[in-house]
């Protein structure tokens, strides 16, 4: 009789170190994130004096990818959308971890995004009471008179990394650098009054065609703001 007990236990045993080697066998391991996104802004730009103060930008992004160096393939980053909060007074916020292959990567990609009918607003400015979506919301004053920009252009942006861009399995961070004010300069290095309907060809032009000058990307593993 204890020769079955010990039997039937001894059995019951392997069968469920068995099953237990076998469901190690299926578990995909956990992959730790080995690459963070962060932003900054900055009001550099040339001296004027007060007339054109920003207080505020927000730009709503989304669709990042990163291209690999050596062919025309990028991987996938972050969906979004997210939206970059620029209030000059601040320094390099948060966007987000994932991982990513290790490779080297040349170029980052996004979209500038409006908002779909149906999608859901991170930000309630971004959508206003008659439905209407906008990408991009600047807000601020010209000769002390306040203003409120906004558009709902929307368009795809690559940007290249100053150096290849290495990525290992410790973490490496990209900060993106945004400098707003130059969306509201004109050809003669002038300031565009926002709040003049004349002026709002122009001023989407350069935030959507320009976007290349006013954005930067680089290498930041202490997050400074600074390119390492």
């Amino acid at each position: 009789m204890k020769n079955s007990i010990k039997t039937f236990i001894l059995s019951v045993f392997a069968v469920f170190v068995f099953y237990s080697g076998c469901s190690d066998d299926n578990v995909t391991p956990v992959q730790q994130d080995n690459f963070e996104m962060s932003y900054t802004s900055s009001s550099d730009t040339f001296d004027n004096a007060g007339i054109l103060v920003l207080d505020t930008v927000k730009v709503l992004i989304n669709n990042i990818k990163l291209k690999v160096s050596t062919s025309n393939d990028t991987t996938d980053f972050k969906p979004g959308p997210y939206v970059l909060y620029l209030n000059f007074n601040m320094g390099v916020n948060y966007i987000g971890s994932g991982h990513i292959p290790v490779g080297t990567y040349d170029k980052i990609q996004f979209d500038i995004h409006k908002l779909g009918d149906t999608e859901p607003a991170p930000d309630p400015e971004f959508r206003d009471s008659l439905g209407n979506t906008y990408a991009v919301i600047a807000k601020g004053s010209y000769n002390n008179a306040g203003f409120i920009f906004k558009t709902d252009k929307g368009a795809k942006q690559k940007l290249n990394f100053p150096n290849m861009l290495v990525v290992t399995e410790t973490t490496t961070n990209v900060t993106l650098k945004v400098t707003p004010y130059t969306w509201f300069i004109d050809n003669n290095n002038q300031y565009m009054d926002p709040n003049n309907p004349a002026n709002r060809d122009a001023i989407e032009h350069n935030i959507i065609d320009n976007i290349k000058a006013s954005f930067k990307a680089f290498k930041d593993n202490n997050k400074d703001g600074i390119p390492d």
